[in-house]
């Protein structure tokens, strides 16, 4: 088990001294809440939650306007290496971390934000201005008289301006009136001319102003003569786009000096107030608070010693209600703890589940090494990683980390296979003089080549398929085993008996029928004779030189036989003591005859992709270095272009389809025979902060 044991931590205290409480458990960081239904206030906590409401609301504020991303993205570290680090912020209570945000957040927004008003009110200005502007070139196309609309003796004329999406509503609201659209070159807003009669003025009126649009007019500041007006408009559409374009490049040169401030403070302030407002309402009385929490049982002692100041408690998960609410803490060693990202995808283990994590630490590297084969290829994957995990922020630094051991075990991987960027590694210098007897590197030169893929003939491929095939049989079996010891703790016996356990034998008699298969030379039907006394593949190698393949035949399908048997008997019980389930005997003979069967056949085919995409790395690879040679080599530019520009696609298209395949086979065929997940994460006090580290100077 890597999931760490929980207890309860409980503090009992006067509820005037909730905020420093607040502090100590942010200190501790390592406490999950649990809610209570509780709805007294606090208002010392209050206080502080609103002030730090207010000042994380106007710097988010400017930073939306900024348009700056709260992380740093892949493309800036790459190619232009922006690294922020992390800010130390040192404090004894959290209050006055807020105070020294609210007073510094004035130094650092409001430079841009009074930028940002005026761009905003130059923005607005030019639409209202282009709006008059179109709007009079309507009126110039219809020649039509300003002066002659609105009210006449029998019938209303006017022009209005709304916006596009409302015109159809208006349509079905003044229906039978006869409405005229002309687009504007906005889009986002039409000009209207209605024309009705005047017993309809009202209603035209009252429709008009609940879509906030009014009768066209020249606005009063502009000369009200047609012609001199659109004159103005024009200037002052010009004005405006120049101040607006001088705003946005002082926006861009103080977005540049403040970004890495703005983030730190952003942060603080969000940071406070996610805490303040998990922690605000705790239970008991109105004279007392009472904050429970889950926290992990090896930090029971500093829980302790933070809460030393009133009365702390801590205890065991007892309650049936708390046991079933308990979240998951992973407890993973680092190398492990990178993998945590794919066993989050189908879930966090619930309590006395098995963690998949350390499973996929180990086969992982493996599956992408064995796919991605290549020494050269391997090294550049795996230094991009590191770049990603040494400068990237979260989840960009966890990936990072996965890339780079994906990398590196790609790179073991092609040493294995012999090669470096699709050339033979034992005929580049100088690795050539060294591997050859006498070199500094002989005694390790065995493992050069090991499982080579530079002829790529029918050798070759069967033994990168049979590797394949054997990690796959190993993958298979050790998720069938969580599963028996999933449902022995589950209690469930009968399951574990009459299905999982036979599955697994069912399984083991079937992989060992196609070892036999493959030692027969492929002759199925005559392979349980006893003139095939061929060595099984791997099976000989375990049992030893009486494991030939018609003795091996023979019992592997005596096991097949039983298994199917004990299933099917299984399966019978089971719907008869479940008949709501609508199950019948046919239903168990088809699905243990041929789902169970050809379900273990094609898992286990599933994994022949190992070696497949490993054959296909190599075949594009040497195909590049094939035209390379042909071009002239070395001393052809356009042969050193198609090189280097080959590498780099097959590196960016074959990482990204071996990341999909090793994905898929944990995702489809490990996780789904045992893996539930669905349980809650445990969430302690301070989330994974990128800009900001707190220091505790507790007196």
């Amino acid at each position: 088990m890597v999931v760490a044991d929980l207890k309860i931590g409980t503090v009992v205290l006067p509820r005037s001294e909730t905020p420093q409480i607040v502090s100590r458990l942010t200190e501790f960081e390592w406490f999950h809440k649990i809610d209570s239904t509780s709805e007294t206030v606090t208002p010392e906590v209050d206080d502080i939650l609103l002030k730090a409401q207010q000042t994380f609301q106007e710097v988010d504020e400017v930073i939306k306007g900024l348009g700056i991303p709260r992380e740093v993205g892949m493309i800036e570290i790459l190619f232009k290496g922006t690294v922020f680090k992390k800010e130390n912020q040192e404090l004894d209570e959290l209050e006055k971390m807020v105070e020294d945000v609210m007073k510094k957040a004035p130094g650092i927004i409001d430079a841009p934000a009074k930028l940002l008003k005026e761009k905003e009110e130059y923005k607005k200005e030019i639409g209202d201005y282009t709006t008059l502007k179109e709007t009079l070139e309507v009126v110039k196309k219809l020649n039509i008289d300003l002066a002659g609309f609105g009210l006449m003796k029998q019938f209303y004329t006017n022009l209005f301006i709304v916006q596009t999406k409302d015109i159809d509503e208006i349509r079905r609201t003044l229906d039978n009136i006869t409405i005229n659209q002309y687009d504007l070159n906005t889009k986002e807003e039409s000009a209207i001319m209605i024309i009705a009669d005047v017993a309809n003025l009202e209603k035209i009126l009252k429709v008009m102003r609940s879509f906030n649009a009014n009768p066209f007019s020249i606005p009063e500041n502009v000369e009200q003569v047609p012609t001199k007006a659109y004159a103005t408009a024009e200037l002052k559409i010009k004005e405006f786009e120049e101040k607006h374009k001088k705003v946005s490049k002082e926006l861009a040169k103080l977005t540049a000096k403040v970004r890495k401030d703005i983030l730190t403070l952003h942060e603080k302030a969000q940071v406070a107030k996610d805490i303040l407002e998990l922690l605000r309402k705790p239970g008991g009385t109105k004279n007392f608070a009472v904050i429970q929490g889950y926290i992990p049982k090896k930090m029971e002692k500093k829980f302790k010693d933070v809460t030393s100041k009133w009365m702390s408690v801590v205890e065991d998960v007892t309650d049936p209600e708390l046991v079933k609410k308990t979240p998951t803490l992973f407890d993973n060693k680092i190398f492990v703890r990178t993998f945590e990202v794919i066993t989050q995808s189908q879930g966090i283990p619930k309590k006395g589940e098995s963690d998949p994590t350390p499973m996929i630490a180990l086969m992982w590297p493996i599956f992408y090494g064995l796919m991605f084969a290549d020494v050269g290829h391997g090294l550049l994957l795996m230094g991009l990683g590191l770049v990603f995990k040494l400068k990237g922020q979260g989840n960009l630094s966890r990936w990072g980390m996965l890339i780079a051991i994906s990398g590196a075990a790609a790179a073991i991987a092609g040493v294995g296979t012999g090669e470096a960027f699709g050339f033979h590694i034992d005929h580049i210098q100088p690795f050539e003089g060294l591997l050859e007897e006498g070199g500094a590197l002989y005694s390790i030169s065995w493992l050069v080549g090991v499982i080579s893929v530079a002829e790529l003939n029918f050798e070759q491929v069967i033994m990168i398929l049979k590797v394949s095939l054997f990690l796959g049989i190993i993958h298979i079996v050790w998720a069938f085993l969580l599963h028996i010891k999933k449902l022995a703790k589950e209690g469930k016996k009968t399951t574990m008996f009459t299905e999982a356990i036979p599955n697994v034998t069912l399984y083991g008699g079937i992989v060992v029928i196609m070892m036999c298969a493959i030692g027969s030379g492929y002759d199925v039907m005559n392979m349980y004779s006893k003139i095939h006394t061929e060595a099984v593949p791997w099976v000989t190698v375990f049992l030893g030189d009486w494991a030939q393949v018609w003795i091996i035949t023979r019992i592997a399908g005596i096991i097949v036989i039983a298994s199917i048997v004990v299933m099917m008997i299984g399966g019978l019980k089971h719907i008869k003591a479940h008949p709501e389930e609508g199950g019948s005997p046919a239903n168990v003979f088809m699905e243990v005859l041929l789902g169970k069967s050809v379900e273990c056949l094609a898992h286990t085919i599933s994994y022949a992709r190992l070696g497949i995409m490993l054959l296909v790395h190599a075949a594009l690879l040497l195909t590049v270095n094939n035209s390379f040679v042909s071009l002239g080599g070395v001393e052809s530019p356009g042969a050193l272009a198609l090189l280097i520009g080959g590498n780099i696609g097959i590196m960016m298209i074959e990482g990204l389809i071996v990341y999909i395949q090793s994905l898929r086979l944990h995702l489809y065929e490990f996780f789904t025979k045992w893996y539930d997940g669905g349980a809650q994460p445990f969430r302690q006090v301070v989330p994974e902060m990128l800009y900001n580290q707190f220091k505790w100077n507790r007196k």
